[in-house]
C-alpha cells in the first residue's frame, strides 16, 4: 500500500501548494501524476488486467487480431490500432489513464466547491483506481462524467450521444441515460427514488437474464455466485445517501447543479440495491455502481461544508483513508503494487 498512499501525499501536496502560492486549482501535476502512476504498473495489479495485456505480452500480428462480436467494438477498434503501434502493454496503460484522468480531473474543476477535498474524495472512495481493474468499463465511466454538464445544461442530443459512444466500450453505459428523463422529472425526490428502486426490483433481473444469453462474456452475471456480496460496501454508500438527504435540503432548493448530483446518486444507488441482493458475483452487475459514487466528489464538499467543527472533520477524512486501505487491500487484486518490468531501475 505504500506507493499508494505515496501518489495521494505527492497530489493533495501539488494541490494545496499551487492553491497556496499561485491561487489557481491544480490541474496538470496531478494529472501527471496519477495517469503515470496508472500507466507503468505491472500486469499483476488488478484481477483481469492480465486478460487487457494478453494479446500485447504474446506480441500479437494485428493481421490475425480476431474482432469478437461478444466484446464492445469501440475498445477492440482501440486495442487494433494500439497493436499495429506497438506491443508494449505500458502504452494501453498510459493513453486510458491519460484519457479518464482528464476526464474527471475536468468536470470536477469545473464544478467543485472543494477541489482539495473532491479529488481526495476521486481517490480514497476507488472511482479513481476502479479502472486498475475495469479498463473498458472505466473508459465508459469516464465518458458518462464527461456527460454531466449536458444534463445540467438539460442537453439531451449531446448527452445521448456521450451514452451512445462510451457503449462502445461498455454496454453498461446505457443505464445511465434513463437517469437524464428521472433527474429532470418534475416530481419530488423521494418518489424518484422509489421509481427507479421499483423498476430495478422488477426488471433488473429479467435484463441481466436477457444480455447473459445474448453475450457469453456476461453468462456469469446471471448465476446465483457463491462469491455474492457488496453489501457492506452498499451499507456504507447509504450512510453517505442518508446524510446527504437531509443535509441537503436547502441546497437542493437553490443549487441546479447540486440538485442533478444529488439525484443521480441517490436514485443510481437505490437502483442498484435489487440487483445486490440477486445473489450475483460482486464483480459482476454490481459494478454499474460506479456510474454513480462519482457523484460524490461534488456531495461530500457540501456534506463537509456543513460541519461546525475541525475534529469531526478530522475524523471524517481519517474514516475515508481507512476505507480506501481496506477496499484497496481487499478488492481488486490491486495489492501490492508492482512497477512494470520496463521502467524497474534497480
Amino acid at each position: 500500500m505504500a506507493p499508494y498512499f505515496f501518489i495521494i501525499s505527492l497530489v493533495m501536496f501539488s494541490i494545496y501548494f499551487e492553491k497556496i502560492t499561485l491561487n489557481r486549482k491544480a490541474f496538470w501535476i496531478p494529472f501527471f501524476l496519477l495517469s503515470v502512476f496508472a500507466g507503468i504498473r505491472n500486469r499483476s495489479v488488478g484481477t483481469d488486467t492480465g486478460a487487457y495485456v494478453a494479446l500485447f505480452e504474446i506480441n500479437l500480428d494485428p493481421k490475425y487480431y480476431d474482432f469478437n462480436s461478444n466484446v464492445e467494438i469501440g475498445y477492440q477498434f482501440f486495442e487494433y490500432i494500439l497493436l499495429n503501434l506497438t506491443h508494449n502493454y505500458y502504452w494501453l496503460f498510459l493513453l486510458t489513464a491519460f484519457f479518464i484522468v482528464y476526464s474527471f480531473l475536468l468536470i470536477i474543476k469545473k464544478y467543485s466547491i472543494n477541489y482539495f477535498l473532491s479529488v481526495f474524495v476521486y481517490i480514497t472512495l476507488g472511482v479513481y483506481t476502479f479502472f486498475f481493474n475495469g479498463l473498458r468499463q472505466g473508459i465508459a465511466i469516464a465518458i458518462c462524467f464527461l456527460a454531466l454538464p449536458y444534463v445540467i445544461n438539460k442537453n439531451f442530443l449531446k448527452y445521448l450521444f456521450f451514452v451512445f459512444f462510451a457503449s462502445f466500450f461498455h454496454i453498461s453505459a446505457w443505464v445511465m441515460l434513463p437517469f437524464y428523463f428521472l433527474v429532470h422529472a418534475n416530481f419530488k425526490l423521494q418518489y424518484k427514488v422509489l421509481i427507479s428502486f421499483l423498476f430495478s426490483l422488477f426488471v433488473s433481473g429479467f435484463l441481466i437474464s436477457y444480455l447473459a444469453q445474448d453475450n457469453i462474456r456476461y453468462e456469469a452475471y446471471a448465476e446465483v455466485s457463491d462469491s455474492a456480496g457488496g453489501y457492506a460496501t452498499l451499507l456504507f454508500y447509504l450512510f453517505f445517501a442518508i446524510v446527504i438527504y437531509f443535509l441537503g435540503r436547502r441546497e437542493r432548493l437553490v443549487n441546479n447543479e447540486y440538485k442533478v448530483f444529488e439525484q443521480i446518486y441517490l436514485c443510481g444507488l437505490f437502483f442498484v440495491i435489487p440487483i445486490t441482493f440477486l445473489g450475483t458475483s460482486a464483480s459482476g452487475p454490481q459494478r454499474v455502481l460506479n456510474y454513480f459514487i462519482p457523484m460524490l466528489v461534488f456531495l461530500i464538499p457540501f456534506i463537509v461544508s456543513k460541519l461546525k467543527y475541525n475534529f469531526v472533520k478530522f475524523i471524517f477524512y481519517f474514516c475515508l483513508v481507512i476505507f480506501f486501505y481496506v477496499t484497496t487491500m481487499r478488492f481488486s487484486n490491486l495489492t501490492p503494487y508492482l512497477i512494470n518490468p520496463v521502467f524497474e531501475i534497480f
